[in-house]
């Protein structure tokens, strides 16, 4: 087996990783499978990571950081005005689920589904990914309603959020209909902006 030359063998297991357990769950998903779709041995696989397990808990922290980082390089955050960077934001998301070639899959939700009761290392590192992404956007409803008389409670609202995309991920797994994704978030998008005073678009 052959990685490729770019990549370290411990990079490529965790991007295959991170894949695989989208694609097929962390229960189904073995390491000969990860070894397969990474190009490693398994001799390979435990030089790098003692279990599946631990390879999962190495895999979340990434995606925690790859998310945070993805977010960080938007466009959305040059816009000034904070009503309209939350809308952005939101808007950000939502075009990313609207991509055809996007695995509509977080690696956080499908560990924390199967994991939660079972694992609960792989619970905590599952939360700790959703905890960064409530906090950043629980920050821009905050400075959305600055000098407002709105009544929001940012870290609610960014629950609200968080829970829309796990809960439309998980609709559409269940229909296949993508559309489900789309439609979700959109109507929260709309609640969202109706709290925090944004402009309606006709």
């Amino acid at each position: 087996m052959s990685f490729k030359r770019s990549e370290s063998a411990r990079e490529a297991l965790l991007k295959a990783g991170s894949l695989c357990f989208r694609r097929e769950g962390y229960v189904a998903t073995t390491v000969d499978d990860i070894c397969t779709e990474a190009g490693v041995s398994k001799g390979a696989f435990f030089h790098h990571f003692a279990s599946k397990e631990a390879l999962a808990e190495a895999c979340l922290e990434k995606w925690g950081a790859d998310m945070a980082a993805m977010d960080a390089a938007a466009a959305y955050h040059s816009i000034e005005h904070p009503v309209e960077r939350l809308m952005a934001c939101m808007a950000f998301y939502m075009n990313i689920f609207s991509s055809p070639d996007q695995l509509k899959s977080c690696l956080a939700g499908t560990i924390a589904q199967e994991c939660f009761d079972s694992n609960p290392m792989l619970r905590q590192a599952a939360h700790q990914c959703f905890v960064g992404g409530e906090a950043m956007f629980a920050s821009l409803v905050q400075q959305a309603i600055e000098g407002s008389k709105a009544e929001v409670d940012p870290a609610g609202i960014a629950r609200l959020w968080m829970g829309t995309i796990q809960g439309a991920l998980i609709l559409y797994k269940a229909s296949q209909d993508v559309s489900v994704i789309q439609d979700n978030l959109r109507h929260v998008q709309a609640y969202i902006g109706s709290l925090v005073g944004a402009k309606r678009r006709d």
